[in-house]
């Protein structure tokens, strides 16, 4: 075999041991991105039921969420705040788009730019409606065998809301 053969066989090896890892790669990535859509999934229904406890074990106890304004919560604070919003309001949409995924090591960021609509009543007659945007990144890691969100980091937040009058 020639040296030019020899290399050209060398080089068709490389290429075909690169593609191998990629496609693990993206298969692994996959599995994780359906995972982590399950766990949105759940997100959403446990919000629409009220379920506070089933909100709450998506997180990790060390949550770090950084809001918008710089200023760092915990997971005891978020979901004060959550049970807040619960108690309020009678009707909630939500949808996200993953813009990106990232896996390093034992923990996946995604960057999601989510969209929420919810409704609250105040007195039974006045109501009110919130749309929210909110752009971020959400980091996971396995936690006693479950993607559990260990970090958040709100890199941008809209809020429009409108008050209605009467039922």
């Amino acid at each position: 075999m020639s040296t030019e053969e020899i290399h050209c066989c060398r080089s068709s090896l490389l290429v075909s041991r690169s593609s191998l890892v990629q496609s693990d790669e993206m298969e692994a990535g996959s599995q994780i991105e359906a995972a982590l859509d399950g766990h949105h999934a759940a997100a959403n229904a446990a919000f629409a039921r009220r379920d506070i406890t089933a909100y709450q074990a998506l997180f990790s106890s060390d949550l770090q969420y950084i809001q918008r304004n710089g200023i760092t919560i915990d997971r005891r604070r978020l979901m004060q705040d959550v049970e807040t919003q619960l108690s309020r309001r009678y009707h909630t949409e939500s949808s996200f788009v993953r813009e990106a995924l990232d896996i390093d090591g034992g923990q996946v960021t995604e960057t999601l730019l989510q969209t929420a609509t919810v409704k609250a009543s105040v007195l039974g007659f006045l109501r009110r409606t919130w749309r929210v945007q909110r752009h971020g990144l959400y980091t996971w890691a396995m936690e006693d065998g479950q993607w559990r969100i260990v970090r958040v980091r709100v890199l941008s937040e809209t809020v429009e809301s409108r008050w209605i009058l009467g039922r």
